[in-house]
């Protein structure tokens, strides 16, 4: 939990810059930067949290139970750490001085900075002047090898009549360093090998069917509450949805497992600033002089808004201990998961 918890703290760096509320002066155009800013985190977690649900095309035994404890981990590209300032996008924000090249959350540090104009009637101007937001280097700063977003996923699974099987995952709203976090999701597998004959013996007898067919689909809900330390006057809310329709074959032997699958996972999320606060900006004419400064009070100022969706493929292998397995795979996506963990046949 405490790897769930940093996570919205990364999602949350753009507090920790002193000027981050100055952003706001340039009205939407602050919420066209900062979903550039944050989409790599935002989109690496919806990945991260659609996937892992089926390790095997057999289901349970009816009403026969399995606890999955998995860690999985979306790939950010590294292309996804970077991105390109167009001044065409935005109507009162330009990069006053550096690079054009700007980091998102996952993007290091930066020089560049920001201006705003804002023209405010007659020959006035309201302007602000700021450093573009830094990122954390997960590669530099933590030694981390690659640019991941981690999900951590507990799932308990029940065997159904029809050979089917439901898998609920749930967390109830924990609270910690100033972020809440809940969760909530279901997924269903269904047999599809049960509807091809199985081979038998020479004495008859059917054979244990090692080569399973199934279809899947789930879906995911995570809402997040986080208010940054030292701060009472706003705080920050998001919402992860995600589903997953798959297809999934597997090999399953007495000791091991391998499996596969192929599939669609999409999802919508949203990042939302409630409260009010103060900032205040220059206050210049048509030439540039100054004439003083202004303060004014800004109310929910921040709404962004995700989207994924994509066909995926997984690989995957287990090992099968008796009640006890390990499990590990791989899917092919736009961002890439790494998935790992144990589950429990009780």
């Amino acid at each position: 939990m405490k790897k769930l918890v940093l996570l919205i703290s990364m999602l949350s760096l753009i507090n920790v810059s002193a000027q981050f509320e100055n952003l706001f002066t340039s009205n939407g155009d602050a919420n066209k930067y900062l979903s550039h800013y944050t989409a790599p985190v935002f989109n690496g977690f919806l990945y991260a949290t659609g996937s892992s649900w089926f390790t095997s095309a057999k289901p349970l035994k009816k009403f026969h139970f399995q606890l999955n404890i998995a860690a999985a981990g979306a790939l950010v590209p590294d292309a996804e750490t970077k991105f390109t300032f167009d001044p065409n996008e935005y109507d009162y924000m330009d990069v006053q001085s550096g690079s054009n090249i700007l980091p998102t959350v996952l993007g290091g540090d930066t020089n560049s900075v920001l201006s705003i104009d804002v023209p405010a009637g007659g020959n006035t101007h309201h302007v602000v002047q700021l450093d573009a937001l830094s990122g954390v280097d997960l590669k530099t700063d933590f030694n981390i090898p690659v640019n991941v977003v981690p999900a951590p996923n507990i799932q308990l699974s029940l065997g159904l009549p029809l050979h089917s099987m439901v898998s609920l995952r749930y967390l109830p709203q924990i609270n910690s360093e100033g972020a809440s976090i809940q969760l909530l999701g279901l997924g269903l597998m269904h047999s599809i090998s049960q509807y091809f004959p199985a081979k038998k013996d020479e004495k008859g007898k059917k054979k244990k069917r090692r080569f399973n067919l199934a279809v899947g689909a789930a879906f995911n809900s995570l809402s997040m509450e986080y208010i940054p330390k030292n701060v009472t006057d706003y705080k920050f809310e998001a919402g992860l949805n995600t589903f997953t329709l798959e297809g999934i074959a597997s090999l399953d032997y007495k000791f091991i497992s391998l499996y596969g699958g192929i599939g669609y996972t999409g999802g919508n999320g949203n990042l939302d600033m409630k409260g009010s606060f103060d900032i205040t900006y220059d206050v210049r004419d048509n030439n540039g002089v100054l004439l003083g400064t202004q303060t004014t009070t800004i109310t929910d100022p921040l709404k962004l808004r995700y989207n994924i969706g994509g066909m995926k493929t997984k690989f995957g292998v287990q090992l099968n201990l008796y009640f006890f397995k390990i499990f590990a795979d791989y899917t092919l996506q736009k961002y890439p998961v790494l998935n790992t963990g144990i589950a429990i046949k009780i």
